[in-house]
């Protein structure tokens, strides 16, 4: 999914006498990035004003937590963590979890959680089981399992957290499916489940425990009440709202010493031609002033070619404006098992539409939550960081998709609209995220790009980064097709 399109001709690289310094230099400006007065405006950096996501109403206690009133300019930090999504959050309490007595800032351009995490499908599910074909095709039978297997342990791991710390996020147990609308789909997927199958007999200790079933024609329409599919692959997963369980996550941290700096925006990093006294090797120029830190951690997913020119240079990574609406049906859902499930339908005509009903309980139960669709744009939100707006005809499709997939008789004749938002996840042409240290910049490291599936990857990815990061090595489960240095040996491959 590399492009050209992405230009990254409004920066510039300032070599400043005596430091390797990533000063961003513009030749036009934009809008506003923060409520505060920013001295640089940037293109691609977090927009004031952004849509308003279902997660995030009400904003959650923590939503403009500034830990210390002013920014700790003074000091220097052992680590600065640029982002407070589910990387950011993550990589914190992993962290903290091996030393309390870290010094850790979190800096965030917007409220606590507001990004991509916070504006998500509320699913948490090991739903990229189709890949486990090509993988064994692309990188070999290990490899494939260590990236199905990080795929599910992070699921378990992030329903783990969630319970053991009672934190209140509506987080389900469900069945959920990949619900198929053309038999040419459907083979695949079918393909791709006999392929595991057949794997599972012979490495049965190796392949990860989620079963699925396979479901065809009339079977599938019945068991699933969905009138128009041709076929269903079902298997267990989980709904949340994902911002409560990730402002959750970071209350943990901050219980354990973590400064939480919201509205903050990061505008450039600054690598020390030599270490302070205090050790430090980085600076990062916010709009409240200059932080400094021993190591810095770029946590900021689809934004971050904005910030970071060099990864931008690689073309590897792809900003994407996603799309989702809340919608209430109809018909009363109470005792209907259709609205206890999600689904995904992978081959609508729109594109791939993902669905969480909502649980007994939770906000607005029985409403359904729906994203997706992205091919209804001519351009398919790529290269697009604006969550300030919607996409009028993606809009259109999702109020309307929702009473088509369901059927009439399960949805009703109407569908009232709650809510729609935009959030910009972030796409590399493998699908992987980059998690690891930024070649030839000593204690940069990325943990970004989860090609919109961060409740599946991200957990586990920070997990690794702090064994990068405090003992110097990767654990030898991680999936050596995520680590960050890839974007540069593809780029440079293609310049050979």
């Amino acid at each position: 999914m590399r492009s050209s399109l992405f230009q990254v001709a409004t920066a510039s690289i300032l070599l400043v006498s005596g430091v390797n310094s990533l000063v961003i230099a513009h030749s036009h400006s934009s809008r506003s990035d923060t409520p505060d007065e920013s001295p640089l405006k940037i293109p691609g950096l977090p927009l004031p004003n952004a849509t308003k996501s279902y997660w995030q109403d009400p904003p959650h206690r923590i939503a403009n937590l500034r830990s210390t009133k002013d920014l700790p300019t003074e000091k220097t930090f052992d680590y600065v963590i640029i982002g407070s999504g589910i990387s950011g959050a993550a990589t914190a309490h992993k962290l903290l979890d091996r030393d309390s007595s870290l010094s850790i800032l979190m800096i965030e351009a917007r409220t606590a959680a507001s990004g991509a995490t916070g504006r998500n499908g509320g699913h948490c599910k090991p739903g990229d089981y189709n890949g486990m074909k090509a993988w064994v095709e692309t990188y070999g039978e290990d490899d494939a399992l260590r990236i199905a297997n990080m795929e599910q342990d992070c699921v378990n791991d992030v329903r783990d957290f969630v319970r053991s710390h009672n934190i209140s996020s509506d987080f389900t147990d469900v069945e959920t499916a990949s619900l198929y609308w053309t038999d040419d789909s459907f083979k695949t997927a079918v393909e791709s489940i006999e392929f595991q199958h057949d794997l599972e007999k012979r490495r049965p200790n190796d392949v990860p425990k989620n079963k699925r079933t396979i479901w065809k024609g009339q079977d599938a329409r019945d068991y699933w009440r969905w009138p128009e599919i041709v076929g269903a692959v079902t298997f267990k997963a989980h709904t949340q709202n994902p911002y409560h369980t990730v402002c959750g996550m970071l209350e943990y941290s901050l219980e354990k010493g973590l400064n939480l700096q919201t509205n903050t925006m990061a505008l450039s990093l600054n690598q020390l031609g030599r270490k302070t006294k205090a050790g430090a090797k980085w600076e990062v120029k916010t709009n409240r002033g200059t932080v400094k830190s021993k190591q810095v951690v770029l946590a900021t997913n689809g934004f971050t070619p904005a910030l970071h020119p060099g990864i931008a240079s690689t073309n590897f990574t792809m900003p994407v404006r996603n799309q989702v609406s809340a919608v209430t049906p109809s018909a009363n859902t109470t005792d209907n098992k259709v609205f206890r499930r999600s689904n995904s339908v992978p081959d609508l005509h729109s594109g791939n539409v993902y669905i969480a009903a909502q649980p007994p309980g939770a906000k607005n139960a029985g409403s359904v939550v729906i994203g997706g669709s992205t091919q209804m744009s001519p351009t398919r939100e790529r290269y697009i960081t604006d969550d300030t707006a919607i996409n009028d005809q993606i809009a259109f499709v999702l109020h309307g998709a929702a009473r088509t997939v369901y059927g009439l008789e399960n949805w009703g004749g109407s569908t009232k609209v709650i809510q729609d938002w935009t959030g910009i996840v972030c796409e590399t042409p493998d699908g992987f995220p980059l998690v690891g240290e930024v070649p030839a910049e000593d204690g940069l490291w990325a943990i970004v790009c989860m090609n919109g599936h961060g409740m599946a990857w991200a957990y586990r990815s920070a997990e690794a980064l702090v064994d990068m990061m405090t003992e110097g090595k990767t654990p030898k489960w991680f999936p050596k097709q995520f680590k960050a240095q890839r974007a540069w040996e593809v780029q440079r491959n293609d310049e050979l």
